[in-house]
């Protein structure tokens, strides 16, 4: 069973990966959707940008989203939000009810969405069985839902119409008596309009005795509901079925009371988008026979039919229009909204306003309360359904992808701000919303924390502001901050309480809690620890020093860097090809619309070409007419032409005759060139003239009649001509379609195969995210690396440089080139050596012997198998005092007189605190880690094959001063070999260091000219004849000459004296022995050993004292007797046979040669 935090993971406001259905096409659009799209494309745009890091693209896009919906409820918002770039969006709760009331509304108006599938494509009704329809319920129910009879009423209506416009009557009768089945008694408009229309579709069968009964019903019912409208409507259609069954007593009878209620009522006009004219209109289905029926056809049903403007439109004889569209009107109908999540469903009832507005903010307490993840986030799934959320997401989903922004942007404090300010909004969801707001603040507080310490670098005193955020989530004590902004609200109590359980659990790996939340605690926890601890943001001390050679770190360094640097041009190059990959996307969308709109545009051109066809052939009609009736015109006069000349002469010769027998003169005409006479009769000249004006007007019109024939055929060829470029134009046209289909088909085959591409948009723009954690990683890497190459160049050449920055990712270049700026500064160390270092290294090997120099640390490592001493710049600066910066290279030990072990067992430790002198002369001290050198059968020179040395690595002790402490050990329970046989261990140091003659000058001024030592002597080692005696004759003489002692010491005097006496305790113990020493004189000393065979400062009287300030160089004699140790005497003689070894240490004051 998964752990119940789990609803806490899966859980997320961001939505990226959302894209629309592809049946969204045949949805058909309305004002309202087009707003509900709209916003919720600014969501998920803003939402692919806020993924894409993208954060002011989306940052803007969200506070659109914000000043949108804030308009809804105020509209002198300006919806611009680039007006108002510094305006804080208010979250004051009344909004809350505003926002309510408003979505509630929305939902109200909201349109029942429709698809306009094609019709034979789909089937009408179900052909499922019912069991697996009750099963589909749940999806089927969900979503706007018409929830009255009118939704069944118009889930029939549009088939009919369909069946009715394929002449397919009877199917459409059965839909409609169906929805007049689903309709109560109550609903007398409803009922009357489809009994109407029932009417009209039996006569359309043959059934009109059954037509002129439901149409008489028909009009009894709308004048009950009081619909004049309507009524007339119905009066007007009945008329048109009574006289067509024959019954004009009816008709009359029914157009008196039409005539009467038309006198009192003003003229109907239908809404524009139902005013369809069935004769304005050339689709098929409105070619409806016998009869034609105007379907007055709602346009949201999927009938793709053009619009007309508003008319009055009324039944007639005729033309029968089918009425109950026009009376179901989705935009008023009772409605719900049920959003369906995984388990849980919530339904908004939409009646009226009150009761949307009551049910939706039900609906946002049920979406605090659950736990259905399906539910939380449905805001995303369709636009309709985001409308529910808007109070949820003004106040929710988009402050707090607001603040992501802001964080991505690196603005923390107003980052905190939004998240804060979702946390009075009281419907946030306590399952899931809840946590999310707490790991998102708890991120940024570790941001905010690893930040200020980044920046605080190695200044402890700078911790602070890191802390106190890093404490908001825990303090240091594993006790949680009151007044943090993660528990102090009382919707943190829970994980207040869960985190507090962690704390107190005895095993937090084992704690069964979401990762997501104890992670950021343990986070917290680990930075506190660190900071608690005085180390820095990389968990390292101030003085640390890494055990790598600054070489090698470096090369690291420089290797990280240029992974990240690579990286980083991957990510350009993926994120750029992203972008230009969806830009093709877009092109080819735009040519996938451009392409679609060109078929319509040349569908438009070839209707154009045939009404160009049509207005050609008129044109060539209109010249055969012409043509025609010129041809009428000129036969006619033809025909008429002489009978006009006969009655022309005859006209004249008759007026001319008509005058007395003495006015008939003859007349004589003359010099005229169309008509001469000589000595004719008045009437008859007047005759001849007549007869020739009219036959030449006669020839003049047939003249004119013949041009006019002659143009007719000429109109008529041209005409011709252009019937023939009309129906060329028509052919071309129609080419021009298909040519228009094909680049629309290869557009949309483009852009499809685009989205097929496996290398598609999407896929770049995840590589490039992927490139760009993957640089991230890789650049946090080098950092570190860089810091400890920083450190390791300090601790070779003390140039305390502080080059490197702790964070690189955050440049002005949009936080890209950090790599490059980190690889410039490695680079900066190469350029510092370079001019900076002025001479050569100078090797130096030194060998000190711990039985000279650290006479008592030899004589503890003898005895107990462990010692320290400290190498100090005393033991260097005679031998070589210009050096500074002196660095051990390598370390060896070798130990002198072991000759019965086969190996030595022990360790070499350095404590790792190491002085240098610097140029100037001035000592620093610097930490390194504690080298420890195991001491085996190992030897540097002859395994050097089998350990080949990496020059990467720094070798034990490797860059430590040497003014150091160390210490050396040999268990005793680790060596088979007598400790007494060591005579001496050498140690063994390598280093080199930088020379300076000013520092020459300057460390010889300061040698002092004298100076202290201390030297052991051992009778075993060095007298072991002398020892022989003491033993057995109880005396010794031990003579201190001048070559036991360095040649450049003189005048030495011993400033404190030590015998130890080595053997048994019974023999050691309490042992009486009597000194003389030639400088002191003839005095003799009588010395008593405490229980370790010591005799020191701390004896009782310090009877050594007065050898103090006397010379090194003397001569003692010791003298064991039986009468001063009476407990040693066996068998009547002095037994010391117990008396191993005797030892005499000495510390003592010289002066140099």
């Amino acid at each position: 069973m998964q752990p119940t935090y789990m609803v806490e993971n899966r859980y997320s406001y961001l939505v990226y990966r959302w894209r629309p259905s592809s049946n969204v096409n045949y949805e058909v659009e309305t004002p309202e959707t087009t707003f509900e799209w709209y916003a919720h494309s600014l969501l998920t745009q803003g939402q692919t940008y806020l993924h894409r890091e993208e954060y002011m693209l989306a940052y803007k896009t969200f506070r659109d989203l914000q000043s949108l919906i804030l308009k809804t409820v105020h509209p002198k918002m300006p919806v611009d939000s680039n007006q108002i770039p510094d305006f804080v969006f208010p979250k004051d709760l009344s909004i809350v009810d505003a926002l309510v009331g408003k979505a509630a509304d929305i939902l109200k108006q909201t349109k029942v969405p429709d698809y306009k599938f094609p019709p034979r494509l789909f089937n009408k009704d179900s052909t499922l069985s019912a069991q697996v329809q009750k099963n589909l319920n749940t999806i089927t129910d969900n979503g706007l839902q018409v929830t009255s009879h009118h939704g069944f009423v118009l889930e029939q209506i549009g088939p009919a119409i369909t069946e009715a416009g394929n002449g397919n009557w009877a199917a459409a009768l059965k839909r409609y008596t169906t929805a007049l089945e689903k309709v109560p008694e109550t609903d007398k408009l409803l009922r009357g309009a489809l009994t109407h229309d029932i009417a009209v579709l039996n006569e359309q069968i043959g059934n009109r005795n059954a037509a002129l009964e439901l149409g008489q019903s028909s009009i009894k019912l709308l004048a009950e509901a009081k619909q004049p409208d309507a009524q007339l409507h119905a009066l007007s259609t009945i008329v048109g079925i009574s006289n067509r069954a024959g019954k004009p007593d009816l008709a009359v009878v029914l157009t008196k009371q039409a005539d009467s209620l038309r006198k009192s009522t003003v003229s109907v006009k239908l809404p524009e988008r139902d005013s369809l004219s069935l004769k304005n209109n050339l689709n098929p289905i409105n070619f409806i026979r016998p009869g034609e029926i105007q379907p007055l056809i709602n346009t949201m049903l999927g009938i793709s039919l053009p619009a007309f403007p508003a008319a009055e439109i009324v039944s007639t004889n005729e033309t029968p229009a089918l009425m109950t569209l026009q009376y179901v009107k989705d935009s008023a109908l009772p409605k719900a909204m049920k959003i369906q999540g995984t388990s849980v469903a919530a339904t908004i009832q939409l009646n009226n306003t009150v009761v949307a507005a009551t049910d939706t903010k039900a609906f946002l307490q049920t979406l605090a309360d659950t736990v259905d993840i399906g539910l939380i986030t449905g805001f995303v799934y369709t636009p309709i359904q985001m409308v529910a959320y808007l109070p949820h997401i003004y106040f929710f989903v988009v402050p707090m992808s607001i603040a992501d922004c802001l964080v991505g942007m690196g603005n923390y404090q107003e980052a905190e701000k939004e998240y804060l300010s979702v946390l009075p909004y009281p419907f946030i969801n306590k399952a899931a919303e809840i946590p999310k707001l707490w790991v998102r603040l708890a991120a940024l507080y570790m941001e905010i924390g690893d930040d200020a310490y980044r920046k605080a670098k190695d200044n402890t005193a700078a911790f602070g502001e890191a802390k106190n955020a890093y404490e908001k989530i825990v303090k240091t004590n594993k006790t949680l901050l009151a007044n943090s902004p993660l528990y102090k609200d009382a919707k943190f109590a829970d994980i207040k309480t869960r985190v507090t359980n962690f704390l107190a659990a005895s095993d937090p790996v084992a704690f069964n809690d979401n990762p997501a939340i104890t992670i950021k605690v343990l986070d917290a926890l680990s930075k506190l620890g660190q900071i608690q601890a005085g180390l820095n943001f990389f968990g390292f001390a101030p003085d640390y020093a890494p055990p790598f050679s600054f070489e090698y770190l470096q090369n690291t360094a420089h290797y990280f860097a240029q992974q990240a640097s690579q990286i980083e041009q991957r990510y350009i190059q993926y994120k750029s090809t992203a972008e230009n990959e969806e830009l093709r996307r877009e092109q080819l969308d735009q040519q996938a619309e451009v392409a679609r709109q060109s078929v319509i545009l040349e569908q438009r051109g070839l209707a154009e070409a045939q009404a160009g066809i049509a207005v050609a052939q008129a044109s060539l009609n209109y010249a055969e007419v012409q043509r025609q009736n010129a041809v009428a015109s000129k036969n006619d006069f033809d025909n008429a032409r002489w009978e006009l000349l006969e009655y022309s002469e005859l006209e004249a010769w008759a007026n001319a005759s008509s005058v007395d027998k003495d006015d008939q003169v003859k007349l004589t005409i003359t010099g005229y060139e169309y008509y001469g006479s000589e000595g004719k009769k008045r009437n008859e000249v007047l005759k001849d003239l007549a007869s020739q004006r009219t036959m030449l007007s006669h020839d003049l019109e047939a003249a004119k009649l013949q041009r006019a024939i002659n143009a007719a055929n000429a109109y008529k060829g041209i005409s011709q001509a252009q019937v023939t470029q009309a129906q060329a134009r028509a052919a071309v046209a129609a080419q021009r379609i298909q040519i228009a289909q094909l680049q629309q088909k290869q557009a949309e085959e483009n852009r499809d195969f685009l989205d097929m591409k496996e290398f598609s948009a999407r896929l770049w723009y995840e590589l490039a995210l992927q490139a760009r954690r993957l640089k991230t990683r890789y650049l946090d890497m080098a950092t570190e690396i860089a810091f400890l190459m920083e450190r390791a160049y300090n601790a070779e050449t003390e140039r305390n440089l502080h080059v490197i920055r702790y964070d690189y990712s955050n440049t002005a270049a949009n936080n890209l080139m950090g790599a490059d700026l980190l690889l410039a500064d490695i680079d900066y160390f190469t350029l510092d050596h370079v001019t900076t270092t002025k001479t050569k290294k100078a090797p130096v090997k030194k060998v000190i012997s711990l039985a000279d120099s650290f006479v008592m640390a030899f004589h503890s490592l003898k005895s107990d198998g462990r010692c320290f001493f400290q190498t100090e710049f005393t033991e260097f600066d005679r031998q070589h005092p210009g050096l500074y910066l002196c660095k051990l290279r390598n370390v060896e030990l070798v130990f002198v007189g072991i000759t019965r072990a086969s190996s030595i067992a022990g360790s070499l430790r350095n404590i790792g605190v190491s002085k240098f002198r610097r140029e100037d002369g001035s000592i620093v001290t610097r930490l390194y880690p504690s080298d420890v050198m195991p001491l085996s059968q190992y030897e540097i020179r002859q395994d050097a094959l089998a350990f080949r040395f990496n020059p990467n690595d720094l070798r034990l002790f490797e860059n430590n001063g040497i003014d150091t402490l160390w210490q050396l050990e040999l268990p005793k329970d680790a060596n088979d070999f007598d400790y007494s046989e060591i005579l001496d261990v050498h140690l063994v140091l390598y280093y080199d260091g930088f020379f300076s003659p000013v520092l020459e000058t300057m460390v010889k001024a300061t040698l002092p000219n004298s100076g202290s030592a201390s030297r052991g002597f051992s009778l075993g080692m060095l007298f072991p004849d002398e020892l022989f005696y003491l033993k057995n004759k109880g005396n010794a003489e031990i003579e201190f000459s001048a070559d036991m002692f360095p040649y450049n010491q003189s005048n030495m005097k011993r400033t404190k004296v030590t015998l130890k006496v080595g053997g048994n305790a019974a023999t050691i113990g309490g042992l009486k022995l009597r000194l003389k020493s030639s400088a002191h004189g003839a005095t003799e000393l009588v010395l008593k050993t405490d229980a370790q065979g010591e005799v020191n400062a701390a004896t009782a009287g310090d009877p050594l004292k007065v050898l103090k300030n006397e010379p090194m160089i003397d001569k003692w004699t010791i003298n064991i007797t039986a009468a001063d140790n009476p407990s040693l005497i066996k068998n009547d003689a002095l037994d010391l046979s117990g008396l191993k070894d005797l030892l005499i240490f000495f510390e003592y004051k010289f002066d140099y040669a």
